[in-house]
C-alpha cells in the first residue's frame, strides 16, 4: 500500500479538487453483476457474559443469520477477558458454528461508550497520559502517547498467539473527541515533537491555535493533520506488524476524515468500519438523520472497499433504538454497498426480542444485496464532500438531497453535470479557490457565505428541496425519479437495471417513478422499509 508523503500531501489539499487515485466506487473493481452469492454477512459484538446469562441468545442470532460474533478484549488499556478466557469462548462459539473474532479499544474514548451502568468506563488506563485540547482542557480518551503504543502492541501480540485471525480497533480509532473536531493532543510534549519535527517555532504554534479555532486551512494546520494522520497510521502499522497473521481494522467516527487523524487513503485494504452516529430513536428517527447517516456511509465507501467494509449499526445504551429503526439502519449499508453489517451495543447484548424483527429484514437484505452489489448508483444528484470538510468542517453535510426522489451518485470532485450540494466548509474552499468547479450546478446553504453565478442557495428544508425539484424535473430526460413531495431514497442502478426505494417515514406510503412523461411503475412501500424495481428497458 503506497503512502502519502508529506509534499504530496500538501499538494493535494493545496489542489482540492483533484480526485482520489482508485475507482470513485471501490465496488467497480468487481465484474458487474458478478457478486459473490455470499454478499451480505451479518456479525454481532457480544460478550460471553450474555449467552451465559441468556443461553438462548446465540440460537436467536444464528436462526437471524448471524455468522460472525465480535468479543471485548483489551479495552482501554486493562484486558476485559484475558486471552486465554477469549480462546475458550471462541472454541464454545465455533463448536456452535459461529466464527469468533476480537476487538479492543486502543485509545480510550472520551466518553463512557462501553457500559452505561459502569462509569469507570470513562477513563482510560491509569498510566496512559490524558489528551489536551488546543485551548488548554485536559481529557481521557483519543490520543497517542507512550506507553499506548507498547501496551497495544503488545495485547494484539498477545491474541495474535491464541490465534485469532480478525481484530478490530474500535470505539472508534481516531485523535479526535467528537465530530467535527480538528483533532490532536496539543500538550507541551505533543508541541514539543509537531515543532521539532516541521522545524517550526512559537510563531507557528501561536498560529496553529488561532487556525484550530478559526477553522482556517492554512499551511501550518494542514502540517498538523498531517501529523496526527501519521501517528495514528504509524502505531494501526505497529500493531499490524506485531500481528502479521492477524487482519486488522479500524472503526472510523461519523464523516471521521483526516481533521480526526484518518488518513483515509491509507486504510483502503483494511477492515474499514463506516462511521455513523445516530444510536437512538430521537436522533435517527428523522429524516435528516436517516440522510446524514446515508451520507456518512457513502463517504467512507469511496475509500473502503465493499466487501472489507462493516457499518456500524449501533444502539447504545443497548435498548436506545427500536426493532424497527435497527432494521431501518440495514438499508444504509444496502444502499451503500457495504457487504458486512455489525451489530454493536455496547458491552451489554441487545434485547433479545430485536431478533424478531431484524431475522426477516435481515433475510431480505441480503437478498436484496445481491442484486445490485458492485453496481454504482447513478444520478443528476451528486454527493460530495471535499478537502474543506475533511480538513476543518464540523460534519454537518448538506444531505436531505438524499431523500429527494431524485436519483443520485458520489462523486470524487464537482462536475460539470447535475446538481452538486456542499457544506458549508466546501462553499468557502469554491471561493477562496481550493475546490476547482467546472460549473454553475453547486447547491449551497441560504446560511453559508455562498455567492456568485456557480452557486444555487436554498435552506437545507424539505419544502425547499422540494421546490428545486419541480423546477428541474423537466430537464431529467431518461432519468428516472420518484414522482411527488413525499421524501425516499430512490437509488437508481442502470447497469443492473434496478432501482432501490427506500422509504424513510414510519407510515407506508405510495411511490410513483417517472420517466420523462411517463409513470413507469407505482410501489408501495412499508414504512422505513425498502423494496426493489425492475428498470430494465426504461423505454418501453
Amino acid at each position: 500500500m503506497k503512502n502519502i508523503t508529506r509534499r504530496s500531501f500538501l499538494h493535494r489539499v493545496s489542489m482540492a479538487g483533484a480526485a482520489v487515485t482508485m475507482p470513485l466506487w471501490p465496488g467497480e473493481i468487481f465484474a458487474i453483476g458478478n457478486a459473490d452469492p455470499g454478499t451480505r454477512r451479518y456479525h454481532v459484538s457480544m460478550q460471553m457474559e450474555a449467552w451465559q446469562k441468556t443461553p438462548e441468545l446465540l440460537e436467536l442470532i444464528e436462526k437471524a443469520g448471524v455468522t460472525d460474533v465480535w468479543m471485548g478484549s483489551y479495552l482501554q488499556g486493562k484486558w476485559f477477558h484475558t486471552p486465554e478466557e477469549l480462546k475458550s469462548a471462541a472454541a464454545f462459539l465455533e463448536k456452535r458454528g459461529f466464527k469468533a473474532h476480537v476487538l479492543t479499544v486502543p485509545l480510550g474514548h472520551p466518553g463512557n461508550a462501553i457500559d452505561e451502568n459502569d462509569p469507570s468506563w470513562s477513563e482510560k488506563k491509569g498510566t496512559w497520559k490524558n489528551a489536551c485540547t488546543y485551548d488548554g482542557k485536559l481529557y481521557s480518551g483519543t490520543s497517542i502517547h507512550e506507553p499506548v503504543i507498547r501496551d497495544n502492541v503488545k495485547a494484539v501480540k498477545e491474541l495474535a498467539q491464541k490465534r485469532f485471525d480478525k481484530l478490530f480497533l474500535d470505539d472508534d480509532f481516531r485523535l479526535a473527541r467528537f465530530p467535527g473536531q480538528i483533532g490532536g493532543c496539543f500538550c507541551s510534549d505533543c508541541k514539543k515533537d509537531f515543532l521539532k519535527r516541521y522545524g517550526y517555532g512559537e510563531q507557528e504554534w501561536s498560529e496553529l491555535l488561532n487556525d484550530v479555532m478559526q477553522r482556517n486551512p492554512s499551511k501550518v494546520l494542514q502540517t498538523w493533520v498531517e501529523y496526527n494522520c501519521d501517528k495514528e497510521y504509524d502505531m494501526f502499522r505497529a500493531m499490524q506488524d506485531a500481528a502479521p497473521g492477524m487482519k486488522i481494522g479500524i472503526m472510523v467516527m461519523y464523516l471521521g476524515s483526516e481533521k480526526a487523524g484518518i488518513a483515509l487513503d491509507k486504510y483502503r485494504d483494511t477492515l474499514f468500519r463506516v462511521g455513523e452516529e445516530h444510536f437512538n430513536d430521537k436522533s435517527f428517527g428523522t429524516v435528516k438523520g436517516k440522510t446524514d447517516e446515508l451520507f456518512s456511509s457513502l463517504f467512507h465507501r469511496r475509500f473502503a472497499r465493499p466487501e472489507l467494509a462493516f457499518s456500524e449499526t449501533t444502539s447504545y445504551p443497548a435498548n436506545a433504538l427500536s426493532a424497527r429503526n435497527m432494521a431501518a439502519k440495514l438499508n444504509v449499508s444496502l444502499l451503500s454497498d457495504v457487504r458486512n453489517t455489525m451489530f454493536m451495543s455496547g458491552l451489554p447484548p441487545l434485547p433479545a426480542d430485536r431478533w424478531d424483527v431484524l431475522a426477516p429484514a435481515m433475510k431480505k437484505n441480503a437478498e436484496l444485496h445481491r442484486k445490485i452489489a458492485g453496481h454504482k448508483p447513478k444520478g443528476p444528484f451528486k454527493h460530495f464532500y471535499g478537502w474543506d470538510s475533511r480538513l476543518v468542517g464540523t460534519d454537518k453535510p448538506f444531505s436531505l438531497f438524499l431523500a429527494s426522489g431524485i436519483p443520485f451518485e458520489v462523486v470524487d470532485e464537482p462536475p460539470h453535470d447535475g446538481w452538486v450540494f456542499l457544506s458549508d466548509e466546501d462553499v468557502r474552499g469554491v471561493l477562496e479557490g481550493r475546490t476547482k468547479t467546472k460549473g454553475n450546478n453547486l447547491i449551497a446553504r441560504k446560511s453559508s457565505e455562498a455567492k456568485g453565478d456557480v452557486f444555487i442557495t436554498m435552506d437545507e428544508t424539505p419544502s425547499d428541496i422540494f421546490a428545486f425539484k419541480k423546477r428541474i424535473i423537466s430537464r431529467l430526460k431518461d432519468v428516472p425519479f420518484v414522482e411527488g413531495e413525499i421524501p425516499v431514497v430512490f437509488a437508481w442502478y442502470p447497469t443492473a437495471g434496478k432501482a432501490l426505494l427506500w422509504n424513510v417515514n414510519e407510515e407506508s406510503k405510495r411511490y410513483k417513478i417517472r420517466l420523462n412523461d411517463k409513470v413507469l411503475k407505482i410501489v408501495d412501500v412499508a414504512g422505513l422499509d425498502v423494496e426493489m424495481v425492475e428498470l430494465n428497458d426504461l423505454s418501453s
